[in-house]
């Protein structure tokens, strides 16, 4: 029985320690990066309590990452990976909610993790850690301790109040979601991931878990590749990439490029995609670029991991909602109308989410946990469940959909509708490439942001054939591109502020 996620890459390491383990500036085997979580538990060892946090500040596109990831845990701990590009302030304020007995940093992170440091927490440079000897006692007696149920991981996220959330992941829900999303993509050992995502984002994880199991190679794809999708592509090709996981906002600047040629991408097999609606037009250039690949959509959350997954077959019309797949088989979702009845088959509902990949708590935040993980609001079965706050509901193919955020769901001119149906109808209309809707609730006032090849009336001309006269914008205003978060969402809190300096 594995009692952690270590054990994954324990028995990788002996089964094939000089299989390539991550291809990137600094490549290493599996039993290399074995040798190296060790030797990092040592040094840890000795310098914190079990079961206590440790914060890792590091460069979030450096693969010396997962060795601290693994080492941590050997040492009996828990990490929190963090940005070093945040702010001081805002990393002190998670330092008072994390209360880490180390910061485990990289050079370039030293003079960032010194300036947050909390009193009684030791600041320890990784290079350092990685030589110690191996105190292979000890950590045989630490892992003995281990359980499913111990704390892995904290992934901060925002707070809508300014102060961010940790969540808190166990050993068993990384386990849970390693094994059922191998189960459910089939990966193997000759899948070849390709990581976008910073380490400090939770859909880093399907480059990390995944292939530590399976043997399978990660390709850490360059900054430069990122910033440019002609180098993008050309890595890609030139690395064998089978699995791409990025937001349908980065899928869709690479197609907008124009650098997606027809077979130009012949390993890619698995294209995965969460977090926004993807627009059917840039996914069938992606579909083109890649003749073996399949577009998967997946629902989930840092709270929740995955929660639904398919793969994207048939063609769609524009502005058409594409499902999401099924849930995962343990996966329980209940939809609830809004006066806390159960919603009807196929009637949508805000999703509560139960399943053994879902998180328990935010760390040390009773009251806005509280909030939203709850009893089952059915009363039926024991145990957490995730209040989403998200609407969906269950097609008669069982596929999920999801319609959108509940606080997307808003009152405009007396009528309740749903801004990403707006947002869907203006990515449908040729020549708009992204899109963004805000409500000024004080002015009743519905905004939309687009970026694209028209003009203000030739858009509005447009939606008035397809929505209803109380879902019209009230204003619309072009911009050369959307702004977009680190990871690459639409920044939806700049355009809020530009909506509010405007209004």
């Amino acid at each position: 029985m594995k009692r952690s996620v270590l054990d994954y890459l324990e028995n990788t390491a002996k089964r094939c320690p000089e299989r390539l383990a991550w291809d990137a500036s600094a490549p290493f085997t599996f039993g290399q990066w074995w040798d190296a979580a060790q030797r990092i538990a040592s040094s840890l060892s000795s310098r914190c309590a079990r079961n206590t946090p440790v914060a890792v500040l590091m460069n979030p596109r450096s693969a010396e990452c997962v060795k601290v990831f693994f080492g941590v845990w050997a040492a009996g701990c828990f990490y929190a990976p963090l940005d070093p590009m945040l702010p001081s302030e805002r990393l002190k304020l998670i330092m008072q909610n994390l209360e880490p007995t180390a910061i485990v940093y990289d050079e370039e992170s030293r003079a960032k993790a010194e300036a947050v440091c909390p009193d009684g927490c030791e600041c320890v440079l990784w290079s350092d850690s990685a030589q110690s000897p191996v105190d292979a006692d000890k950590l045989a007696q630490i892992r003995q301790t281990v359980t499913p149920d111990h704390l892995a991981a904290i992934l901060y996220t925002s707070g809508s109040t300014g102060i961010p959330k940790g969540v808190a992941h166990t050993q068993g829900s990384l386990m849970a979601y390693t094994e059922e999303t191998i189960e459910r993509y089939q990966f193997t050992e000759n899948t070849v991931f390709g990581n976008q995502s910073p380490f400090f984002y939770a859909n880093s994880i399907i480059d990390i878990f995944p292939p530590a199991l399976l043997g399978a190679k990660a390709c850490m794809i360059p900054a430069t590749a990122l910033s440019f999708p002609k180098t993008l592509v050309n890595y890609l090709r030139q690395k064998g990439v089978t699995e791409l996981t990025m937001t349908p906002s980065s899928f869709v600047q690479v197609a907008n490029s124009g650098v997606l040629t027809e077979n130009c991408l012949p390993e890619l097999e698995y294209m995965i995609m969460s977090g926004e609606v993807m627009p059917w037009a840039q996914l069938a250039v992606w579909m083109n670029a890649a003749p073996k690949g399949h577009a998967w959509n997946f629902y989930g959350s840092t709270e929740m991991f995955s929660v639904s997954v398919g793969k994207v077959e048939g063609n769609y019309e524009a502005g058409q909602l594409i499902p999401v797949g099924k849930p995962f088989p343990t996966v329980k979702i209940r939809f609830m109308t809004d006066d806390g009845q159960a919603a009807a088959p196929g009637e949508a509902g805000e999703m509560y989410v139960s399943s053994p990949m879902v998180s328990q708590a935010y760390y040390r935040d009773e009251e806005r946990s509280r909030a939203v993980y709850v009893a089952d609001p059915l009363g039926q079965e024991p145990g957490v469940w995730f209040r989403s706050g998200d609407y969906g509901f269950l097609d008669a193919q069982g596929q999920l959909n999801v319609l959108g955020r509940k606080d997307s769901m808003v009152k405009h001119h007396g009528y309740r509708m749903e801004l990403g149906e707006v947002e869907a109808a203006l990515r449908s209309i040729p020549g708009c490439l992204e899109a963004c809707c805000l409500l000024d609730k004080e002015q009743d006032t519905l905004w939309a942001f687009a970026a694209g090849n028209l003009t203000e009336k030739a858009l509005m001309d447009a939606l008035k054939t397809k929505l209803a006269r109380y879902m019209l914008p009230d204003k619309i205003v072009l911009l050369p591109e959307l702004p977009h978060t680190a990871n690459m969402k639409i920044d939806r809190q700049t355009l809020r502020k530009r909506m509010t300096e405007q209004g």
